[in-house]
């Protein structure tokens, strides 16, 4: 969850809430400044077939997108906590990332 400085407690609240819910918690500022990095950034692969992603790395990314945790994701394919940390790792490098939500943006563009 990504938090502003200059959030009201109410907002604070309701985002502390959402993420207690287990949902992706995102600001305004912060969606714009993802929307506005994914639409600029070439460096980015442009579909799906580009990426090369393993089978197992585009399930993760697919349950990272619906906003699950590592833990809950780890639980739906029957591997480790762990596990899913380094599939993270490694999707997030091969779609040269640098957040789950970042990715989570990207795979959702993508089912446009």
């Amino acid at each position: 969850m990504i938090l502003e400085p200059e959030m009201e407690p109410e907002d604070l609240v309701a985002k502390l809430a959402e993420a207690a819910a287990g949902r992706i918690t995102l600001t305004e500022r912060l969606i714009n400044l993802l929307a506005h990095a994914m639409r600029h950034d070439a460096a980015h692969p442009k579909t799906s077939s580009d990426t090369g992603l393993t089978e197992q790395e585009q399930r993760i990314l697919e349950r990272v997108a619906a906003g699950k945790s590592n833990k809950l994701v780890a639980r739906e394919l029957g591997i480790t906590e762990g596990t899913v940390k380094v599939h993270v790792k490694h999707l997030l490098r091969k779609l040269n990332l640098r957040s789950r939500v970042e990715a989570a943006v990207w795979f959702v563009d993508q089912q446009k």
